[in-house]
Order: structure tokens, then sequence, then C-alpha cells
């Protein structure tokens, strides 16, 4: 649940891009496969879920990974499930030159009451009138790059998402998104400007999106974030135990071997 979530959301993120750039998402018996040539970022070009619904292949990894280097992608990798199979998945990736980095913790709950959180920030779901402030917003927090934000715009309205931003008075100062496929919802595309941190805006994103998920059905509720760390706190996973979510693992990436790949995968 917890790995299958998280990739249809990219997947369909992906299906939304312009042709021109060529990204894909397809899902195989063993797993998803993401890929984003013209975005060279972890993000968008990795495979999830690999191994679970049915143990992997190494052919298929083999052929999975070459898709990734002819298209001249230098951060690309596998997400790998600590109940991934077969035993020796993680020594496939070796051999075909990837290397363990980071961690994400990937977390979930149940639908139920949801803690109030305390803020002078207003949440409200929008529409395609703020669909461009809100990809601007996503896109000045993780230091993506402008030309990205009519991409993550043209999400907002898609059927299954749900698209949130809190406002300072009349401020936009943070976004975050909610996409729904059966019983099941991702919380994700979470961002404050830096001005506007330490203020609650995503825990108060974060509530929301679990009051109105559940409201649509949703029985269970799936995220991700980095690893937190004593030498490397991380206020999201925080949040996310605050707001009742349960650490499921963590979840290790394994990175192709790169002079230009560097440790920002999240």
């Amino acid at each position: 649940m917890v790995e299958d979530a998280e990739a249809a959301a990219y997947a369909d993120q992906l299906t939304a891009a312009p042709s021109e750039w060529k990204c894909a998402a397809e899902q195989t018996s063993a797993g998803w496969f993401l890929i984003a040539p013209t975005l060279d970022m972890l993000l968008f070009n990795r495979l999830v879920g690999w191994g679970l619904n049915s143990p992997a292949r190494r052919d298929d990894i083999e052929a999975a990974l070459e898709r990734y280097r002819s298209a001249g992608l230098a951060h690309y990798g596998v997400q790998l499930s600590p109940a991934a199979k077969p035993e020796d998945f993680a020594d496939w990736l070796g051999a075909a030159g990837l290397v363990r980095g980071d961690c994400w913790s990937k977390v979930y709950r149940a639908a139920g009451d949801v803690p109030p959180i305390a803020t002078a920030l207003r949440v409200e779901e929008i529409g395609a009138q703020h669909a461009r402030v809100a990809a601007s917003i996503v896109c000045a927090a993780f230091g993506m790059p402008s030309q990205l934000e009519p991409w993550i715009a043209s999400v907002v309205g898609r059927p299954g998402w749900h698209h949130y931003i809190a406002f300072d008075g009349e401020e936009p100062v943070a976004s975050a998104a909610l996409f729904v496929r059966g019983e099941i919802g991702w919380l994700g595309i979470a961002g404050t400007l830096p001005s506007a941190r330490r203020r609650g805006a995503q825990g108060a994103l974060m509530a929301r999106r679990l009051n109105d998920g559940r409201a649509l059905g949703c029985r269970w509720f799936v995220t991700e974030t980095g690893e937190d760390r004593p030498d490397r706190p991380n206020p999201s996973f925080h949040n996310m135990v605050r707001l009742g979510f349960e650490l499921a693992y963590q979840r290790p990436n394994y990175l192709i071997k790169s002079p230009r790949r560097d440790s920002k995968t999240r």
C-alpha cells in the first residue's frame, strides 16, 4: 500500500507532463518504472515497489537501468522496500553499479480523528485560479526551476487530485496536495516559503487533507519524507508523527555512481 500509492501519484503527474518531455510511467508485475528524461532528478527517475507484487527478475532490473542510462540521466535509482524479493535484490543493484545512499521514511496511518493544529494561517482548497501560485511555492520551496511551474500547475484539477494553500492573510505561503486512489490517500507536493516556516503551515495542511480524505472515503493515508536523524533532524517527519502517522520502514535509495550525483534526493 505505501509503495503503490506513492508510485501511482507520481505516475499520474508524469502523465500530465508535456509530451516533448518524453516522460513515462509503467506499472509492471514487479513494480513501477518512472522516467522523465528532461528532469534529471531521482524524484522522477526511479523504480518503486519492485519485488513486492511478484519477485523481481534480474534481467528486468538491468533492462530498466539501461533505459535510464540510454536517456543520459545522471540521477536515477531504485528505492528498495525491505519486503522486496528476491533476498539478493540489493546484491544485484551493487553489481549494476548502484550504491546505497540515504533513506526515505515511509509512513502510514488509518483514517480517524485528527489532532488539532494551532496556527494563525488559513487553509483553503484551491482550483485552477490558484494553480500557478501553488506551483510557484513548491518550486521555490524545493529549489526547482521555475520552468516546471506550468506542469505542476496543470495537475491541479486532475481527477483524484485535491490541492490546498495556506494563507497568511491574503498572502499564499504554503501549499500541498492529496491524491486519492480508491480507499488510499497519498499526501505530497508540499512546500512552504522560507519566510513562513515554523508557523504550523504544513501541520495545518496535513490535518486538512486527512479530514478531507476521510470525507472522500479514504481508509488509509500514506506519505514519505527524508529520514529523521540526530545529525539531520527532519521537521516534516515530526509533523507526520504528530498527526498520527506511524513509521512503516526506512526505505534506502540505491543510486547510480556518478561524479555529477549530489546528496539531495528529496
